[in-house]
């Protein structure tokens, strides 16, 4: 599998992340990034847009806790195509309960944006990642003018994307906030922003 920070999408943003990726059954944990020093040597950027892609920086942003500590990914350029994604042992959550957790901080108001995660099939050609590369799942906030502000929760089955069909808000100020996606092995879900169950 690989991971995706944000779809590529047109983003008028800069955003900071955090990413995590757990199994909890046995605790194992398929993707942790902390964004340290090196994280460019374990992420792949897309070029699939060429000169519309914009840049990573690595920052602590605008405000921080700990300038070193704090430090992520940042979308540095408005108006631009993002994707960047890492790959880690392929495995199944069958009769396992998976998490996937992560933060994002929208540090300007956006009017279009998205930060969400995909999982992808293990074969993706990580150099040519696009927004119709096929994925497993896509979870995370989806901000589009002043009606679209919601958090994605899209599965795949089968080859067709199922999107749920329930709204839920995503946080929309200049915060970080902690997005989680809970799959049970029962096929339910679950989605707390911030720790805070907002919906299954």
């Amino acid at each position: 599998f690989v991971q995706e920070v944000v779809q590529e999408v047109r983003m008028k943003c800069l955003t900071l992340f955090t990413v995590g990726l757990l199994g909890a059954a046995l605790a194992t944990t398929h993707l942790k990034e902390t964004f340290d020093d090196g994280w460019k040597e374990r992420w792949v950027e897309s070029t699939h847009k060429g000169a519309e892609a914009g840049k990573w920086e690595w920052t602590a942003g605008e405000f921080y806790n700990d300038a070193e500590a704090d430090k992520g990914v940042k979308t540095a350029e408005n108006a631009r195509f993002y994707g960047l994604s890492a790959k880690f042992e392929k495995f199944s959550n069958k009769e396992k309960t998976l998490y996937i957790q992560f933060s994002v901080k929208h540090e300007q108001n956006i009017d279009c944006g998205g930060g969400y995660v995909k999982l992808f099939p293990s074969g993706l050609d990580q150099a040519d990642m696009h927004g119709d590369s096929p994925y497993n799942i896509m979870f995370g906030p989806d901000i589009c003018g002043p009606g679209t502000k919601k958090v994605h929760v899209i599965f795949t089955y089968k080859g067709k994307n199922h999107l749920i069909k329930k709204d839920i808000r995503c946080k929309d100020d200049v915060y970080t906030h902690l997005y989680t996606l809970v799959v049970y092995p029962d096929n339910s879900y679950e989605v707390r922003i911030d720790d805070n169950k907002v919906e299954s």
